[in-house]
């Protein structure tokens, strides 16, 4: 979860608080780009709608917060479009990876259905 969410929410919020004092002087725009997943989540996603979940929260926040500085906040919600995150291969690998590190005991309390039924 850290390295998904460093990317793509707290280098957007860095990277947003860092040009904020410009934007509000020049009555600028931000554009972030979230995603449906932000709306939509599937469990076998894990930390990325999570994150755009927190994009979209933020610049919801803080598009109430810039209104009276002239500074307009909007997001992008593309659509799913053909990248490794969507890789059925990839994704059984890093699934097969996860309950591997899990212990003896998670791995009997969830059973090798729940794995399974996840693929």
């Amino acid at each position: 979860y850290k390295a998904v969410l460093s990317v793509n929410l707290l280098g957007m919020i860095d990277v947003t608080r860092t040009f904020l004092p410009f934007l509000k002087k020049s009555r600028g725009r931000i554009v972030n780009v979230a995603s449906i997943a932000g709306r939509l989540a599937s469990r076998a996603m894990g930390p990325y709608p999570v994150s755009k979940y927190g994009v979209e929260a933020f610049s919801d926040s803080l598009r109430r917060a810039m209104r009276c500085f002239g500074v307009s906040i909007h997001i992008m919600e593309p659509g799913i479009f053909r990248t490794d995150i969507y890789d059925q291969e990839r994704f059984n690998r890093l699934l097969d990876n996860a309950w591997e590190r899990q212990s003896a005991e998670t791995r009997k309390e969830y059973g090798e259905e729940f794995l399974q039924a996840a693929k």
